[in-house]
Protein backbone atom coordinates (compact mmCIF):
# COMPACT_ATOMS: atom_id res chain seq x y z
CA UNK A 1 0.00 0.00 0.00
CA UNK A 2 1.20 3.34 -1.14
CA UNK A 3 0.86 6.52 1.81
CA UNK A 4 -1.24 8.92 0.27
CA UNK A 5 -2.72 11.18 3.40
CA UNK A 6 -4.43 13.24 1.92
CA UNK A 7 -7.96 14.97 3.34
CA UNK A 8 -11.11 13.61 1.87
CA UNK A 9 -14.65 13.86 2.12
CA UNK A 10 -16.81 11.16 3.57
CA UNK A 11 -20.04 9.97 4.77
CA UNK A 12 -19.89 8.06 7.89
CA UNK A 13 -22.43 6.88 10.63
CA UNK A 14 -21.70 8.07 14.04
CA UNK A 15 -23.92 6.14 16.53
CA UNK A 16 -25.05 6.96 20.06
CA UNK A 17 -22.35 4.61 22.11
CA UNK A 18 -19.49 6.92 20.00
CA UNK A 19 -18.99 3.86 17.38
CA UNK A 20 -17.19 5.63 14.26
CA UNK A 21 -18.42 3.76 10.81
CA UNK A 22 -16.92 5.08 7.25
CA UNK A 23 -19.59 4.38 4.62
CA UNK A 24 -18.67 6.24 1.47
CA UNK A 25 -15.77 8.45 0.25
CA UNK A 26 -14.67 10.42 -2.53
CA UNK A 27 -11.43 10.57 -4.12
CA UNK A 28 -9.92 12.23 -7.30
CA UNK A 29 -13.73 13.23 -7.66
CA UNK A 30 -15.16 9.49 -7.69
CA UNK A 31 -17.14 7.85 -5.04
CA UNK A 32 -15.86 4.97 -3.33
CA UNK A 33 -17.87 2.83 -1.43
CA UNK A 34 -17.01 1.12 1.85
CA UNK A 35 -18.52 -2.65 1.20
CA UNK A 36 -16.37 -4.20 4.50
CA UNK A 37 -14.18 -2.73 7.73
CA UNK A 38 -11.75 -4.92 7.58
CA UNK A 39 -10.05 -3.21 10.70
CA UNK A 40 -10.27 -0.34 13.22
CA UNK A 41 -7.94 0.90 15.72
CA UNK A 42 -6.81 3.79 17.64
CA UNK A 43 -3.41 5.27 16.91
CA UNK A 44 -1.72 7.67 18.79
CA UNK A 45 0.88 9.31 17.74
CA UNK A 46 3.24 12.13 18.79
CA UNK A 47 -0.33 13.61 20.54
CA UNK A 48 -2.45 13.22 17.96
CA UNK A 49 -5.64 10.46 18.29
CA UNK A 50 -6.46 8.82 14.77
CA UNK A 51 -8.94 6.41 14.25
CA UNK A 52 -7.70 4.06 11.52
CA UNK A 53 -10.07 2.41 9.10
CA UNK A 54 -8.79 -0.54 6.78
CA UNK A 55 -11.98 -0.98 4.06
CA UNK A 56 -12.51 -2.85 2.00
CA UNK A 57 -14.08 -1.96 -1.97
CA UNK A 58 -14.76 -4.09 -4.87
CA UNK A 59 -13.98 -6.94 -2.96
CA UNK A 60 -10.30 -6.41 -3.69
CA UNK A 61 -9.61 -3.09 -3.75
CA UNK A 62 -8.11 -2.00 -0.26
CA UNK A 63 -8.13 1.91 1.49
CA UNK A 64 -6.77 3.19 5.06
CA UNK A 65 -9.20 5.61 5.93
CA UNK A 66 -7.50 7.74 9.15
CA UNK A 67 -10.27 10.09 11.16
CA UNK A 68 -8.22 12.82 13.02
CA UNK A 69 -9.84 13.47 16.30
CA UNK A 70 -8.87 16.69 17.11
CA UNK A 71 -9.65 18.42 14.04
CA UNK A 72 -12.65 15.62 12.58
CA UNK A 73 -10.85 15.54 9.91
CA UNK A 74 -11.11 12.56 7.51
CA UNK A 75 -7.79 11.44 5.46
CA UNK A 76 -7.50 8.82 2.96
CA UNK A 77 -3.83 7.18 4.42
CA UNK A 78 -3.24 4.45 2.30
CA UNK A 79 -4.18 3.13 -1.34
Amino acid sequence: MKIINEPIKVIAIFNQIGKIEPVKFWYEDKPIMVEKILKSYEDKNFGNNNIMFVCQHKGSDIYELKYDLKSNTWYLYKK
